[in-house]
């Protein structure tokens, strides 16, 4: 049978006043939108099985959100978790949908909302399938840096010109029978972060100024995936909506070039699974875990006694939380993991890899590398997200995403181990034969 396909997209911009999140310290929740946000839904029917692929502009989903919106699509379009991929852009000027310390509250009522039409948008999408072919491309651009340098010996959040970033963007291209396109997808790895955290207008960073320039050229309805993008930031950050309209621009330019230079996905079976990773935690000391605590109210009792403003004081207060249940977490008996799910979406022979993670953008090198089928992308921040997962070389380095982010997570560091067992279930997947254990260069 031939392959079918709808899409749809529906605006989920939040209501102003919501807290944004992505950065600690802002002074209030939003004060404006600058452009709306979208959630987009494609869904394939191989006449044997459903699809759905939803990007979404949105830093990340919390887990409650996720078991909502899986359970509702399978429900009522019979799309099952393994054959669902949510991914979400991870704008810093978005709402609160995945829950971090120190950043303020979800709302609830527009998250609800939220997740209530993305399913819709799943519904409308299925309802309106037609004929349609694939074409996969592959075009250079950079966008990004490789943002933990080496200052001082110390790991900085700054500029490192000598680290790995992902030099190109992937375009799915689906296009109707009458060769018109009805979507195309992008799939780039680079932190949405142009506009810093003094920002207080609701955004969809560059991610949305690269869907905007393609719907301006006739692109179809476009989707952009976001990639490994842990360890990537963009070449202008706390910058101006300007640059955002320029890296977007460029993205979008590039697009064009792998879409006009793309070649047939062949194959139709459509395909998903399913696989979880136990990643062990790694935890301090009882007497470590009392110096966070003790460090965190010092900091708490300094910020109230300045008279510090609600995002200080919230942050302060929000570490102390994060402390108390550390010693918590350090006096149980229990040790726990973390259960990573590791998703791969075949679409003939198209593999989408899709992990719940700020991933490093080196995973995302090497499985396209590994991986024997030339059309293999690999993304971040789908179907939740933990926190970050560096490489173990990047461990004894430190740094932001290895010593602190999980802070603002909720949850303890996994260990250095977590690369090679995640790597063992991506060789599994892919079916690689021969895997390359080579370190991942730093």
């Amino acid at each position: 049978m031939a392959l079918k396909a709808g899409v749809c997209e529906i605006d989920i911009t939040p209501p102003v006043g919501v807290w944004l999140a992505g950065y600690a310290l802002r002074p209030s929740g939003c004060v404006g939108v600058h452009d709306p946000l979208y959630a987009r839904a494609l869904v394939l029917d191989d006449g044997l099985s459903l699809a759905c692929i939803v990007s979404m502009d949105l830093i990340a989903l919390d887990f409650d959100l996720l078991a909502m919106i899986r359970d509702s699509i399978q429900h009522k379009v019979g799309i099952p978790p393994e054959r669902v991929l949510l991914n979400c852009s991870h704008t810093h000027s978005g709402p609160v949908t995945r829950t971090f310390r120190t950043m303020g509250e979800r709302d609830e009522l527009y998250s609800n909302v939220m997740a209530r039409k993305v399913v819709g948008a799943v519904q409308q999408a299925a309802d309106m399938l037609a004929p349609v072919s694939l074409r996969w491309g592959r075009a250079p651009v950079q966008i990004g840096i490789n943002r933990r340098e080496r200052r001082d010996g110390q790991t900085v959040i700054g500029r490192n010109p000598e680290g790995p970033v992902q030099p190109y963007v992937d375009v799915l291209r689906v296009d109707r029978e009458d060769q018109t396109t009805l979507a195309v997808l992008l799939a780039h790895a680079t932190h949405p972060v142009v506009m810093g955290g003094s920002n207080l207008w609701v955004s969809a960073d560059y991610p949305g100024a690269a869907c905007d320039f393609l719907r301006r050229v006739g692109a179809g309805v476009p989707m952009f995936l976001q990639g490994c993008a842990g360890n990537i930031n963009p070449i202008y950050t706390s910058a101006t909506f300007q640059h955002v309209r320029k890296l977007g621009e460029i993205l979008g330019a590039a697009v064009v070039v792998a879409s006009h230079l793309s070649d047939p996905v062949e194959g139709i079976p459509i395909t998903g699974s399913l696989r979880t990773v136990q990643l062990p935690y790694q935890y301090p000391s009882l007497e470590e875990a009392q110096e966070h605590l003790r460090e965190a109210e010092e900091a708490l009792r300094k910020a109230e006694d300045e008279g510090a403003h609600p995002g200080v004081i919230m942050w302060r207060r929000d570490l102390v939380r994060w402390a108390q249940d550390l010693i918590l977490a350090v006096e149980s008996s229990e040790r726990g993991s973390m259960p990573f799910e590791i998703q791969l979406l075949r679409l003939g022979d198209m593999h989408l890899l899709a992990f719940p993670a700020e991933m490093f953008v080196q995973y995302a090198l090497d499985f396209v590398r590994q991986s024997p089928y030339a059309s293999t992308l690999a993304l971040g921040y789908s179907n939740g997200c933990w926190g970050y997962i560096p490489t173990a070389a990047d461990y004894p380095l430190g740094g932001y995403e290895v010593d602190v982010a999980y802070r603002y997570y909720g949850t303890l560091m996994v260990t250095a181990d977590c690369e090679r067992l995640i790597r063992e279930e991506v060789y599994h997947l892919l079916g690689v034969e021969s895997p390359d254990w080579t370190p991942y260069s730093v």
